[in-house]
């Protein structure tokens, strides 16, 4: 069945979702008697950076506990559940136990609402979430993006509408709304870029010269986002004369004038993400739909971005790119550059 987003169908080839979800979804652990079972228990409190860094966390326990033969535990309202809930699987009509078996068979994960449940459990294992960060997963790279688009594609069949609560029995937002409010009334898909501008607290100079010192790609452009490194992207697309959404952490905004300044871009091009529609979560979604995402390299949050895009068959993303010796605007990786490539991973 096609994944639908906002009333938009992705367009991932069918087989491409079919066959790995064969592969993943069987969750054989599971039925494994307690005794005979480990867990990896993520109930830490101290997470290692937020959203972005957290979802990776996330997904390298599921790939932890596949490659190691355990499995992931949580207790219900433990930081994956509340991360997951805030934009994607809401709990409708307070129906907990009918969530927590869907939360358990789409991951293939153990949900506990008491912590005296562990004990009848052969062994609990934690990791810090800074080690789960920079897990290196042990098998091919190809199949690490496998099992990852598997896990993120399970996500985005779920996000969340407005309606239902999260964990903490907050109402959840609606994941459409930046969409809704700046294309609402558009009959067809509409045709649009978006730009994803992230200073990084400061320390982005130094984070994007680590991360494109491994990679080869330029460490100031898009940390910058200068409107001639927008236009030698958007410019041969011919998508100068569609709409330009930025999306920022607003402690650069100059970043945001230069473009509002240049004349091909301009006020009538690029504009900012209504701000009572803007959340990171409606964020994500109005980047996933793009037609075109351009993004930062050090930011693991434009890497969740075009990790999704790459699920669900988006193409078009534009993060690693560098100067030729011609002085043109060249991909230095395609989007495999954006699933682990730059953790600097170790074993554990």
């Amino acid at each position: 069945m096609p994944i639908t987003v906002c009333n938009r169908v992705a367009p991932l080839p069918p087989g491409d979702d079919v066959k790995a979800t064969q592969k993943y979804a069987t969750c054989p652990l599971l039925s494994n008697p307690p005794e005979n079972t480990t867990i990896l228990m993520l109930d830490n409190t101290r997470l290692f950076g937020r959203t972005g860094n957290n979802l990776i966390e996330f997904f390298h326990s599921l790939q932890y506990g596949r490659g190691k033969g355990i499995v992931v535990g949580m207790m219900q309202e433990d930081w994956p559940t509340r991360m997951i809930t805030e934009m994607w699987m809401a709990v409708h009509h307070n129906k907990m136990v009918a969530w927590k078996q869907m939360m358990e068979q789409t991951f293939c994960v153990r949900v506990f609402e008491t912590a005296d449940e562990l004990n009848q459990f052969k062994e609990v294992v934690r990791l810090r979430t800074s080690e789960l960060f920079y897990y290196q997963y042990e098998v091919s790279h190809d199949e690490y993006i496998e099992f990852q688009c598997h896990n993120i594609r399970a996500l985005w069949r779920s996000y969340n509408n407005g309606s239902g609560f999260d964990v903490q029995h907050a109402p959840v937002r609606d994941m459409c709304s930046a969409v809704d409010a700046i294309f609402g009334g558009m009959s067809d898909p509409p045709i649009y870029s978006v730009i994803h501008s992230r200073s990084l607290e400061d320390e982005g100079i130094r984070l994007m010269k680590r991360v494109c010192g491994m990679l080869g790609c330029d460490p100031i452009a898009a940390l910058e986002m200068p409107p001639e490194y927008v236009k030698a992207i958007l410019k041969p697309l011919d998508l100068l004369k569609h709409p330009i959404l930025f999306m920022t952490d607003n402690q650069r905004p100059q970043v945001f004038e230069w473009l509002l300044a240049d004349p091909d871009i301009g006020p009538n091009i690029i504009r900012l993400i209504p701000p009572e529609a803007s959340w990171k979560g409606s964020d994500i979604t109005l980047a996933l739909l793009s037609n075109t995402f351009i993004g930062n390299p050090a930011s693991t949050f434009s890497g969740f971005i075009v990790n999704s895009r790459v699920a669900l068959g988006y193409d078009r993303n534009y993060v690693y790119r560098t100067k030729d010796e011609n002085g043109a605007w060249v991909d230095v990786c395609d989007d495999r550059c954006s699933f682990g490539y730059f953790l600097g991973q170790h074993k554990i």
